[in-house]
């Protein structure tokens, strides 16, 4: 499938984060969790071309469709993309991407890691289960460097307390960095914040989404763990 897309709004996520949202054509059918190609008309040089693949951050369960990503300054398909407008239009194409539940009917239990924008179809995946009001038991475990690196906080933190089986664990590596008090956790995602969530489900089902360096960490503890694969889901963002 492929149509134009014209843009409906544009959201400040985070620091450094954008969402860009999009009129969604009456006919699509997609998964949370699934991604598109987006082309855009460059403004500016970029090596890797007019292109690029983004995880949508919407739900089917919306009106709307969107993708959230950062905006990197050397990057020429994301300056030119931090200077479009309301309005403007977006080539969209390539449906596909199989990081998403695999019933609507599961009651295995979910973790959820995340690293950065690895957060965006875990937002996706979130929404729709509570607008269907799924009754699959889901922990969200989330890190950034700084607070202000947070992107979705208060739609995660209402989705949560509207579903009475999520719960997340929100935790910030570099909080001195930061101007922004934190009184939450400090570590880095490892072993034993993973094993202390863990330990609350009967063999869960593992979700990893971020950069490759942080989901090949995950992997590593999840292998330590002695996780089988057939319950480890991975995404790993590279480039974006």
């Amino acid at each position: 499938m492929e149509f134009k897309a014209k843009i409906r709004a544009i959201k400040q996520e985070a620091k450094g984060t954008k969402t860009f949202v999009f009129d969604k054509p009456p006919n699509l059918k997609y998964k949370s969790g699934q991604s598109f190609h987006f082309t855009v008309d460059l403004k500016y040089p970029d090596d890797r071309g007019v292109t690029r693949h983004f995880t949508l951050s919407s739900s089917p369960t919306e009106e709307n469709i969107q993708f959230t990503t950062r905006i990197r300054p050397q990057s020429g398909f994301k300056k030119t993309l931090d200077e479009m407008s309301v309005g403007d239009e977006i080539k969209v194409h390539g449906l596909g991407g199989e990081f998403v539940l695999d019933s609507d009917t599961t009651s295995i239990p979910q973790v959820f890691v995340a690293g950065g924008i690895g957060i965006t179809p875990f937002r996706s995946i979130f929404k729709y289960i509570v607008d269907k009001n799924l009754k699959v038991p889901v922990h969200l475990i989330y890190s950034n460097s700084i607070p202000e690196e947070i992107a979705f906080k208060e739609d995660l933190d209402k989705m949560a307390s509207r579903h009475t089986n999520m719960q997340i664990t929100y935790t910030v590596t570099k909080p001195e960095e930061s101007k922004q008090k934190w009184s939450g956790h400090t570590s880095r995602v490892d072993k034993t914040l993973i094993s202390q969530i863990a330990s609350k489900y009967q063999n869960p089902v593992f979700w990893l989404c971020g950069p490759p360096a942080f989901v090949s960490a995950m992997e590593d503890v999840l292998e330590e763990m002695k996780i089988p694969e057939e319950r480890i889901k991975i995404d790993k963002f590279s480039g974006y």
